[in-house]
């Protein structure tokens, strides 16, 4: 992902947004701001027919130092190609990234009403570590998330 994506990234962001199933985010940052909070070179995009359709990247789980192979992970798909294997490609690849890079942790915290990435995410070999009730509101009203996690193999 480079930052003349960024256009691309950000609509099918604000997309998962607006049907209140991706994230308890409810804004889209400017891309500096999400551009900061995210580590480089664990960004991707798909492209299907010249068209940017999805988007995975990684960013930090804490600053603290003996968490540097802890980070969590982002994926959305346009409407327009969910369905296609884009999802698991996009997570897959991402998974890859960071594995290489010695990451030996990625989590993410899914709305249990999203079932399609609950799905990818335990497909690529997430765990359910548990739920997290009323962990913070999503226009006013509190939300449960389910916490997953998916541990590299080659721990050292």
């Amino acid at each position: 992902m480079e930052a003349d994506d960024w256009p691309a990234v950000s609509t099918i962001y604000w997309d998962g947004m607006r049907d209140g199933l991706a994230t308890f985010e409810t804004e889209v940052p400017p891309w500096d701001v999400w551009d900061a909070a995210h580590l480089r070179g664990h960004r991707l995009v798909a492209v299907l027919l010249g068209e940017v359709v999805g988007w995975a990247a990684l960013s930090p789980a804490s600053k603290r130092r003996c968490y540097l192979g802890v980070a969590e992970n982002s994926v959305y798909v346009a409407r327009q190609a969910q369905g296609l294997g884009i999802g698991r490609a996009l997570l897959d690849a991402l998974i890859a990234g960071a594995e290489a890079a010695g990451i030996w942790t990625i989590q993410t915290s899914v709305f249990p009403e999203n079932r399609a990435s609950l799905a990818l995410h335990l497909k690529c070999g997430f765990r359910i570590v548990g739920t997290r009730e009323r962990i913070a509101k999503r226009d006013g009203v509190w939300r449960d998330t389910v916490f997953l996690e998916r541990r590299s193999e080659v721990i050292s």
